[in-house]
């Protein structure tokens, strides 16, 4: 790394630093998302947060944050709060001006997915990417999932430890996503590659991770020019070509926008699905009365997958901008203002979720909205919910008494997509190994 680079990270987190004691001598709380501590535990900070200021404005983040779930949940489905960026033009020509140097980066910036899209723009892509994700379908892939979940665990059948992101939780999601896309299975280990890195250069002022984000963008984009371009030809019904037809029947869906869906469908497709499983394989050998209880009913493991999400959302926040000069529950919120939305602070808020700091998977109501709210509802949901159901029935079969090597593994460092790197397992069969 250059030392202009680690001097540059030195000084983000010495301002980060500064600027959370300047909010906690003001205001009693303050949230630095690039704190270690609040990295390994980030849920004791919202939830002081919550309690005191529910809508708070951070001066290191230069934005505000919503930590309780009925604030959420309505900024969620609130008109009035935007996705789009390049509506708010101070916002958006700074950002311009930082990447005027870089042509691909600027192409991407004017030309978003449909993440950071509003309506109408939104609401055309979402319809056209959504037909792949018909609830019909995702049932239908049952049974080839618990296929590519038994193939995962036969790599490791001979191994008394194994590290369960590697073995399942990664391959298992992108395998899936990449045959709904009707991608080459050899380039499926690539393409996790460049997911990952995408992800990684999210939340964080490591020069090193953003170059190979962007780097890893401007590859997707060229793999999927020369992918979209075969499947032109080609007959079949995988989500490109679905998406393809639709932009030849008139719907007016751009090159650029074909991209950018293909890009944000296969990396949303297995990152966040990705953290649920090792999560929720977490939470539940911490727990081994509840996974002893999941294996002698197997039937309750949907609503644990609902419990996971809850207590553990593989996405801490989304960010909003304000379209409008507004008044929201007593703060003036100016009009392109940065709002962080807590999922994590939400989804542990006691006024929705009795004894919101227990993992209980037979709680009987859970409120959560780890797959968003509203309009930008995760269109990928009920494939997530599947792939988790299916991995964790398999896993209760045929491991029934694993239980961690590490009873504190190391959570990974991305402050906005919760995740462990790491995740050793051992077989109980094989202890004494």
């Amino acid at each position: 790394m250059r030392l202009q680079d680690k001097a540059r990270i030195k000084f983000f987190e010495a301002y980060f630093h500064g600027m959370s004691m300047v909010e906690r001598l003001v205001h009693g709380a303050s949230l630095n998302v690039f704190d270690r501590d609040m990295i390994e535990n980030p849920y004791p900070f919202y939830n002081k947060m919550r309690d005191q200021r529910p809508i708070h404005y951070s001066l290191a983040l230069r934005g505000w944050w919503v930590t309780s779930f009925d604030l959420v949940q309505e900024a969620l489905k609130d008109k009035r709060f935007g996705a789009d960026v390049r509506a708010y033009p101070q916002r958006a020509d700074r950002i311009r001006k930082q990447i005027a140097h870089d042509p691909e980066r600027l192409k991407n910036f004017e030309n978003p997915s449909m993440l950071g899209l509003d309506p109408p723009d939104h609401s055309r892509i979402r319809r056209l990417a959504q037909q792949g994700f018909l609830h019909k379908f995702i049932a239908s892939l049952e049974p080839r999932i618990a296929l590519i979940v038994d193939n995962c665990l036969t790599t490791i059948d001979n191994d008394p430890v194994f590290d369960v992101v590697e073995a399942l939780a990664k391959p298992l999601p992108a395998t899936v996503i990449a045959e709904m896309m009707g991608l080459p299975e050899s380039d499926h280990a690539q393409f996790q590659r460049w997911s990952e890195d995408l992800i990684d250069g999210t939340g964080t002022n490591d020069i090193g991770k953003l170059e190979k984000s962007m780097l890893a963008s401007r590859q997707l984009t060229n793999y999927f020019r020369k992918i979209i371009a075969q499947k032109r030809d080609e007959k079949g019904d995988d989500l490109i070509i679905q998406l393809i037809r639709a932009e030849e029947e008139g719907d007016k869906l751009t090159e650029q926008e074909l991209y950018n869906t293909c890009q944000l469908v296969l990396v949303a497709g297995h990152e966040t699905t990705t953290r649920l499983i090792s999560n929720g394989l977490y939470l539940l050998l911490k727990s081994p009365d509840c996974w002893q209880q999941l294996r002698a009913n197997p039937d309750q493991i949907p609503a644990a997958v609902e419990e996971m999400l809850r207590f553990e959302p593989p996405v801490q926040a989304t960010q909003r901008f304000v379209r409008e000069e507004l008044d929201f529950h007593g703060h003036k919120f100016k009009k392109g203002d940065l709002v962080f939305l807590s999922i994590a602070g939400g989804n542990r808020d006691p006024a929705v979720n009795d004894h919101p700091e227990d993992f209980n998977i037979e709680r009987e109501k859970i409120n959560q909205v780890s797959f968003g709210y509203g309009i930008h509802l995760c269109i990928g949901a009920s494939l997530a919910r599947m792939e988790a159901k299916v991995a964790f029935e398999k896993l209760l079969e045929k491991y029934p008494d694993l239980n961690l090597v590490d009873p504190d593994p190391h959570w990974g460092d991305n402050p906005f997509f919760r995740g462990h790197e790491v995740l050793q397992v051992r077989k109980a069969s094989n202890k004494g190994a």
